[in-house]
């Protein structure tokens, strides 16, 4: 009788392993390193409707995100990240001519520009794994520094003038991913694959860092909150 319970629990523990052993195995990461490129041409949508006050930023941005994952326990990584977003939007109204003094507004065509370069750190975790196909989500956190700058159209005239923000900009930064990932090449040192990245991402709180008097200081953003993708490429090694 004690032989038989014995044998049950042996069984048991044999088909217990396996599965914790599988289950790992499905999510694990294949390399403790990764470098990996971000990019992303326009396809972003705004969760706030472009106004006078936040001119529709950032919708159609290049946004270039470059990464080095530093530390994982196999199936949850750690990564530092520099991602730089940039957009020129056009619009036409009217420009207050800044720093000359009482000279009315005129009617003009604007282009106006803002740029944000973030640092920060990411984590993600693998929840699929299937051969080279990985699936997993993550989130980040993030500050940046950056700046606004304006090229304006006389209507009338047609004489150009351009303007930079008086002072830097800056922003808080928080996003939430999902990750699907394959491997397109692998030996015993590296692997080489291919990503695609949804995810929500937003600068709860972005302006400048000062108040530029009567000088030009950019779109009077306070918030950005977007939903996007991003292709990518990642070497693990």
């Amino acid at each position: 009788m004690k032989y038989e319970k014995g044998k049950h629990f042996v069984w048991q523990l044999f088909i217990a392993s396996y599965f914790i052993l599988h289950t790992s195995y499905l999510s694990a990461q294949n390399m403790p390193h990764e470098v990996g490129f971000w990019f992303a041409v326009n396809g972003q949508k705004s969760l706030k409707d472009a106004d006078e006050t936040n001119r529709g930023f950032f919708t159609n941005p290049t946004i270039e995100h470059l990464y080095y994952s530093f530390a994982t326990n196999g199936v949850q990584s750690v990564s530092f990240f520099v991602e730089h977003v940039d957009e020129t939007r056009n619009w036409n109204g009217m420009w207050a001519p800044y720093a000359l003094g009482k000279n009315p507004p005129y009617p003009a065509t604007v282009d106006e520009s803002l740029d944000m370069t973030t640092v920060g750190f990411e984590t993600l975790r693998n929840f699929i794994s299937e051969g080279g196909f990985r699936f997993g989500a993550g989130l980040g956190v993030g500050y940046g520094l950056g700046g606004a700058s304006a090229n304006v159209r006389d209507s009338v005239t047609g004489s150009q003038t351009s303007y930079s923000s008086a002072t830097l900009w800056n922003a808080f930064f928080a996003d939430l991913l999902i990750r699907v990932r394959y491997t397109v090449y692998v030996s015993d040192s590296y692997e080489i694959a291919i990503q695609l990245m949804g995810r929500y991402w937003s600068f709860p709180a972005m302006g400048p860092i000062g108040n530029g008097g009567e000088a030009y200081n950019g779109p009077s953003l306070r918030a950005v909150s977007e939903i996007g993708y991003m292709a990518g490429i990642a070497v693990g090694f």
